[in-house]
């Protein structure tokens, strides 16, 4: 089971180091600290920072709760931020360890969802950790590059951010930022798989998400510079239709 170990604002590393230096290994799988990442803007470049996603938080996981909460409760140190509620150990439900284990990649990093609009705001595709909880996405920042979802977490419902990636932004080299976890990353961010611009190719079958040909379906005849134009079967006859390219999304037969 996962458990949610609750203690100072800045203090995580901290306690996840010394649970690691005093529990036995035996006692656990894994404690660690959940991180997002989150892309700033600054003159027009886009700059990837790592973020603690629950300030105050850090997680332990074990099928002895008991074994590790009496090891810590014999270190004075630990002992006496329980006693004055600084310090609590308490169980995640199960569904709120199953978010938690779909967002979380590699280090225990929520990585960034990567989503497409149509150019008016309207949004046609959406991969990444994201993509599994749309519905719960209370708002859409775009110009910051973030996402609010509602969740729950120890039975309180509660808001966090999540970072998003836009197609602007995967056209251009991405460096690292801020980094607040300890681990060493590499100076340039490289995208999760599934998460690159789409490209389109004549004879592509597309579907047009915006304006006066909204939901209609056809076929890439001729690519231009921002248009496309798309052949469709109208009346018993094949027809052409000019759109801009970012009203168009693939459409999977």
């Amino acid at each position: 089971m996962w458990y949610v170990l609750q203690t100072l604002t800045g203090k995580e590393e901290e306690l996840v180091r010394m649970i690691k230096k005093i529990v036995t290994p035996d006692s656990y799988s894994d404690c660690f600290i959940a991180y997002y990442e989150r892309i700033w803007r600054k003159q027009q470049q886009s700059i990837v920072h790592v973020e603690r996603l629950f300030p105050g938080y850090a997680f332990i996981i074990t099928d002895n709760p008991k074994e590790v909460f009496l090891q810590l409760k014999h270190v004075p140190a630990m002992s006496k931020m329980m006693d004055d509620g600084s310090f609590t150990f308490l169980p995640l439900e199960q569904e709120e360890e199953v978010f938690l284990q779909n967002m979380l990649a590699q280090n225990h990093i929520v990585r960034l969802s990567y989503v497409a609009t149509d150019g008016r705001g309207r949004i046609y595709r959406i991969s990444g950790p994201l993509e599994k909880y749309t519905s719960q996405v209370v708002r859409y920042q775009f110009k910051k590059r973030y996402v609010i979802i509602s969740l729950t977490l120890l039975g309180v419902e509660k808001t966090v951010a999540l970072g998003i990636i836009l197609d602007e932004d995967i056209r251009q080299e991405i460096l690292y930022g801020k980094v607040e976890t300890p681990l060493k990353l590499p100076e340039h961010y490289e995208p999760i798989q599934g998460i690159e611009e789409l490209v389109f190719s004549v004879g592509d079958h597309v579907k047009v998400t915006s304006g006066s040909f909204e939901n209609m379906s056809g076929v890439i005849w001729k690519i231009k510079k921002s248009t496309v134009e798309i052949g469709i079967r109208l009346f018993g006859q094949d027809m052409s239709m000019e759109v801009p390219i970012e009203f168009i999304s693939r459409n999977f037969l």
